[in-house]
């Protein structure tokens, strides 16, 4: 019999001890996980956020700080951020909250000064080839010779027609006086009523050597008296 009882004692003795183990281990089980680890916001420090079951800085860019960005649950420095060009290196600006190089703005110079336009002066007229009739081009320099000459009040100019070296002198001095005269009467029909005289120098002044130069040679010169 008495050994009966101790049996007994020794098994309630270990019944009460198992309870509390069971009743610590379920009691651990019921707490906070340990710090980093957690299950709810709560388990973190103060401004931590559970992700994941690990307390982390952040979860988007808005819990960071004015130039922070969130970076795998950490607040990091965003390259380059500013809020005035005071934020920048010397020659940058802030533009979108970034530095950037400031653009050079130049003032263009002042355009130059009107160039006061001179007296016109009176041109020459050229001719085709063994020809003295006015083509398009000789009838407008002789426009404008037209104009000049009553745009200056000009009372007095001579025609020298010219000729290129080719042919005889003979011909040569009468084509000169034709194409001379085809000048004379075309400035007075566009009403000139300066005094017109004329002139041939035939090939006299002729400079030429090719066609190049011919072209020049054939030509009345308008000149003031």
């Amino acid at each position: 019999m008495v050994s009966e009882r101790i049996s007994s004692r020794d098994s309630m003795g270990l019944l009460s001890a198992l309870g509390w183990i069971l009743f610590t281990i379920v009691g651990a089980s019921c707490g906070s996980p340990e710090y980093p680890n957690c299950d709810t916001d709560e388990d973190c420090h103060a401004g931590e956020f559970c992700i994941n079951k690990m307390c982390q800085q952040c979860r988007s860019d808005e819990d960071c700080a004015a130039g922070q960005t969130c970076m795998g649950g950490a607040c990091e420095a965003i390259a380059g951020y500013c809020e005035s060009a005071n934020d920048c290196a010397a020659g940058e600006t802030c533009e979108n909250n970034r530095c950037v190089a400031a653009q050079t703005q130049t003032t263009p110079p002042p355009p130059p000064p009107p160039v006061a336009a001179g007296p016109c002066s009176l041109k020459s007229v050229y001719f085709a080839y063994d020809s003295s009739d006015l083509e398009g081009g000789s009838r407008s320099d002789l426009q404008v010779n037209a104009d000049c000459i009553r745009e200056r009040s000009i009372g007095s100019v001579h025609l020298t027609g010219m000729t290129d070296p080719r042919g005889t002198e003979e011909y040569n001095m009468a084509l000169g006086d034709r194409r001379a005269q085809s000048a004379m009467k075309y400035l007075k029909s566009l009403g000139v009523d300066a005094n017109v005289t004329y002139s041939s120098m035939g090939e006299e002044m002729a400079t030429g050597q090719d066609e190049s130069g011919w072209s020049r040679d054939r030509r009345v010169d308008i000149k003031e008296r």
